[in-house]
């Protein structure tokens, strides 16, 4: 039998249906298109229908391309970064050090209340009615100018 007249699978649909998604990302299609070729796919019964939705999206090898010139013409070496990139670089692994900090800090907090609420739920009571309280003079201190 020919594979023109096979009938088409679940999965040959899907992989079609992926490759229509590709050409959205790619600005091939427009939404109204893909759509319409979704639909089409998920009716399609044999190869050939399937075939149609994607045979003017097939990849084509950039302009210049040539199979020779696969291999490397000279080595890449890393360049070495301006003192200013350096710096912004540096201060971002710092702050993202900074943000793992506060996230172990919270962690321990969260797990410590946890054990108070369990060992004596109301000490935990106490503690989370002393903490309002100091919120609520923080809220009047701002609102009267103090800060």
């Amino acid at each position: 039998m020919d594979r023109d007249q096979m009938r088409a699978s679940e999965s040959d649909r899907q992989v079609v249906m992926e490759r229509l998604r590709q050409a959205v990302e790619e600005g091939r299609l427009d939404v109204g298109e893909y759509q319409d070729r979704v639909d089409a796919a998920m009716r399609a019964r044999v190869y050939t229908e399937l075939d149609v939705l994607i045979s003017d999206l097939q990849q084509l090898p950039p302009p210049g391309y040539q199979e020779a010139s696969m291999e490397p013409t000279r080595e890449l070496r890393p360049q070495s970064l301006s003192k200013a990139n350096q710096q912004l670089r540096d201060s971002a692994e710092q702050r993202s050090s900074k943000w793992k900090i506060a996230g172990v800090a919270v962690a321990i907090a969260a797990v410590a209340c946890l054990v108070i609420f369990l060992l004596s739920p109301e000490l935990f009571l106490y503690i989370a009615i002393g903490v309002l309280v100091v919120l609520v003079l923080f809220v009047v201190a701002a609102f009267s100018g103090l800060f």
